[in-house]
């Protein structure tokens, strides 16, 4: 895993061998458009203008409405598996799956969204990438 450094502080980026971002928001917090557009900035950073999975936590997180904005508005996975536990996780993210144009799905363990991201078809490899 390659931790990928973020401009906002209430999150962690890391990308694996296999090109699959893992973004974790930190629990309690509530995401700015300024965080999603950090997060936007630091994957089309690595990747250029291809496009990886990717797993995002979402536990006991509040989205603002330009969070979400930023994060529907611009391609830059080729597919997403949000995690949470609760009834409320599960509200926020279907308001970012909401309108996809890519494979996404909704997970209550980890391990259950890579196992999905692991079933889709291979993501374009990382151009020049040695992580």
């Amino acid at each position: 895993m390659l931790e990928i450094a973020l401009t906002c502080t209430n999150a962690t980026l890391s990308v694996d061998a296999a090109g699959t971002f893992h973004l974790r928001w930190m629990p309690g917090s509530t995401v700015s458009a300024a965080d999603a557009d950090a997060v936007v900035a630091a994957v089309q950073g690595v990747t250029g203008t291809g496009l990886q999975p990717m797993l995002v936590e979402v536990v006991d997180v509040c989205m603002s409405p330009g969070a979400r904005a930023t994060l529907l508005g611009k391609r830059f996975v080729s597919a997403v598996a949000l995690v949470g536990s609760t009834v409320v996780d599960r509200v926020v993210a279907a308001s970012l799956l909401r309108e996809q144009d890519c494979p996404h799905g909704y997970f209550t363990s980890v391990s259950a969204a890579r196992e999905w991201l692991s079933q889709l078809p291979a993501a374009h490899a990382l151009a020049g990438s040695s992580i």
